[in-house]
């Protein structure tokens, strides 16, 4: 029994010895060492899309649909058992963000003037995603799952969320259930061509 407790002791030390070392002196090792061993990496974001408003505009942006105050989760996954920061570190942040839908290219519209008539081939107004954003950061809180995960050096895993949140933007407006939107796009670029026009004596007719 004096023997186990005298082991058990030496592990105690030394688990003391390494936090104490970690906290005082940062104490890094080589990334061919962290990458064999394992490191830090993004587990998963959790979004939570807020309430969206609506902007008519006419460009060949013909919609501009701009989320705020959108709630977002990211986790941060520590695997580095020889620095004892092994769990999950949780991040939660607020921003913004907006999209851009209408013409890419203007240019494939087919139409044709006859006098002072515009004709324009309906079916050759293509609306699309131009632009997706996410910006207006507000870091709201950092949580972990115990105390000896570490919160410092997740400016990658950070960086890394933000580009998947804005792919889940796009593929969000891409989605089946947005379709009302581009219908939306659609039709204001056309209502916006067609007063152009007016505004230049010139009626359009659509085919």
């Amino acid at each position: 029994m004096k023997h186990f407790f005298k082991i058990a002791i030496i592990v105690i030390v030394v688990l003391i010895i390494l936090i104490l070392v970690q906290v005082l002196f940062s104490f890094r090792i080589t990334d061919t060492f962290s990458k064999f061993f394992g490191g830090t990496e993004l587990s998963s974001v959790h979004v939570n899309v807020g309430h969206e408003y609506i902007i008519p505009a006419f460009e060949i942006v013909s919609l501009e649909i701009f989320y705020p105050k959108n709630l977002s989760v990211i986790e941060v996954s520590a695997k580095e058992w020889w620095r004892l920061n092994i769990g999950t570190v949780f991040i939660f942040i607020n921003y913004d963000s907006y999209v851009r839908l209408g013409v890419k290219n203007p240019e494939l519209i087919k139409m044709e003037r006859i006098d002072n008539t515009v004709y324009v081939d309906e079916s050759t107004i293509v609306i699309s995603v131009l632009d997706q954003k996410v910006n207006n950061f507000e870091h709201i809180k950092t949580f972990t799952s115990n105390i000896f995960v570490q919160t410092r050096d997740l400016e990658g895993p950070t960086l890394q969320a933000i580009n998947e949140l804005e792919k889940e933007l796009s593929q969000r407006m891409n989605e089946s259930n947005q379709i009302v939107n581009f219908d939306y796009a659609k039709r204001n670029f056309m209502d916006n061509y067609k007063n152009l026009c007016k505004a230049m004596g010139l009626e359009v007719v659509w085919r």
